[in-house]
């Protein structure tokens, strides 16, 4: 290999390393760590709704169908979120419908659940 070769490879080579860099130091959260989170809470709402279509219709469950839209489309919430978190949400709401039925005091636990994410 020439010289003019080689040393014209090691400064490509050296520029897109540190265009890779600067954008991984600087941009990862808009470009790889919020729309990965997008698509975790969406996987997590498909389950929750899967779960949600096995309760029978009331106001409660309307209102935590409200809840849960609210909880997942904030944007404070995205950044806060990690997999404990998704986890033991998913499990309250499933505990909590069990028995097919939403009553108040289920909902204000999970309404407690929700307000203590978003601080």
């Amino acid at each position: 290999m020439k010289k003019g070769c080689f040393i014209t490879s090691i400064m490509i080579v050296t520029i897109i390393v540190g265009t890779v860099l600067y954008i991984f130091q600087n941009h990862f959260d808009n470009l790889i760590l919020t729309p990965g989170k997008k698509i975790i809470t969406g996987l997590v709402k498909g389950e929750l709704n899967k779960t949600l279509e096995q309760v029978k219709d009331s106001p409660e469950k309307e209102e935590l169908i409200g809840k849960i839209k609210e909880f997942s489309e904030n944007p404070k919430v995205l950044k806060m979120l990690n997999e404990d978190d998704i986890n033991s949400f998913v499990e309250e709401i499933k505990s909590a419908v069990k028995d097919s039925i939403i009553d108040k005091s289920e909902l204000e636990e999970i309404s407690q659940l929700l307000e203590f994410k978003e601080k």
